[in-house]
């Protein structure tokens, strides 16, 4: 506990590229101004889809709370996947490529700061705000919760999952930062990444696997088929984050299976059960390789930037 505590003293309020980062961002109005704003714009939405709800609602008895309460998770939700998705990396992506437009990297690299510092402090200071955005809405998360309809542990897994992701589009953001020459360059190129991840790839396998299904039809039933293509429909949901968290709360809902599910599939009059993962772990476990990874070459690639 106590080598814990010193880790986390270490690198966020003793690393003075964080505290210079919270300091530059939290002093104005601008912060302040963004949190009221956003909280007020949700607070809207939520209250005019409730409203909008009750009035649409043809039982004399007035809506089924249980109802509003999965419309409310689902508003909220959105929102932060929406965070996570956009403005984690907003903040990183010219994290780094900044500082070398603005002509001060070589100046902070000449310090005594270590590389691996220089990068968790862009990492931390860039995530602090983007959590106090999602957990200031928790909150009206918990409308959702008393108006039941959704579960506690609904609401624990939809937000580890969206601090995961925001954690790995943050250093998406820093990795492609090191990478680029220029702010503009470097958000473009983030955001088709997200875009590619998120949209194009997921669809592009669809369209693969819709375009082979008539070959498949004509091969001989087996059961191993439809085991690769369930496992293979969780891996390609483990990649996004809106799939992820529909699968898990389908897998959740039907099967009632928290972290892992029995799929039954029957071949030539035999059933074989087979135990399948929730996504949403598959979800974790890809996103902090793929995050530790990210982090290891931007430290490598900022080193070898002061290299030169």
């Amino acid at each position: 506990m106590i080598n814990l505590t010193h880790t986390l003293r270490k690198h966020f309020l003793e690393n003075p590229v964080t505290v210079k980062e919270l300091r530059s961002r939290m002093r104005g109005r601008r912060a302040f101004v963004v949190l009221t704003v956003y909280l007020a714009v949700m607070s809207g939405i939520i209250a005019i889809a409730y409203l909008s709800y009750v009035a649409s609602a043809n039982t004399p008895y007035g809506p089924n709370t249980r109802d509003t309460g999965k419309v409310v998770m689902g508003i909220v939700v959105t929102v932060q996947v929406f965070l996570a998705m956009f403005m984690a990396p907003s903040f990183t992506a010219g994290a780094i490529v900044g500082e070398k437009e603005r002509q001060t990297f070589e100046l902070l690299r000449t310090t005594l700061l270590p590389a691996k510092a220089f990068v968790t402090g862009k990492l931390l200071s860039a995530l602090s705000y983007v959590f106090l955005l999602i957990f200031a809405s928790l909150p009206l998360q918990s409308i959702a919760f008393f108006l039941g309809g959704v579960s506690w542990i609904e609401i624990v897994i939809s937000q580890l999952l969206i601090m995961v992701a925001a954690v790995t589009y943050a250093l998406l953001g820093l990795l492609v930062s090191s990478i680029m020459k220029s702010t503009l360059a470097a958000s473009v190129m983030t955001f088709t990444t997200i875009f590619f991840i998120s949209m194009m790839a997921p669809g592009m396998v669809l369209l693969v696997i819709s375009m082979m299904a008539p070959f498949m039809m004509m091969a001989p039933s087996s059961w191993a088929y439809e085991v690769a293509a369930a496992i293979g429909a969780l891996l390609l949901a483990s990649i996004n984050l809106p799939a992820t968290l529909i699968a898990s709360a389908m897998m959740l809902i039907e099967k009632g299976g928290v972290f892992y599910a029995v799929q039954d599939f029957s071949s030539g009059g035999t059933t074989h059960s087979i135990v399948l993962p929730s996504p949403w772990i598959l979800f974790i476990i890809v996103h902090i390789f793929f995050s530790i990874l990210m982090y290891w070459i931007t430290v490598r690639r900022v080193r070898r930037i002061s290299s030169k």
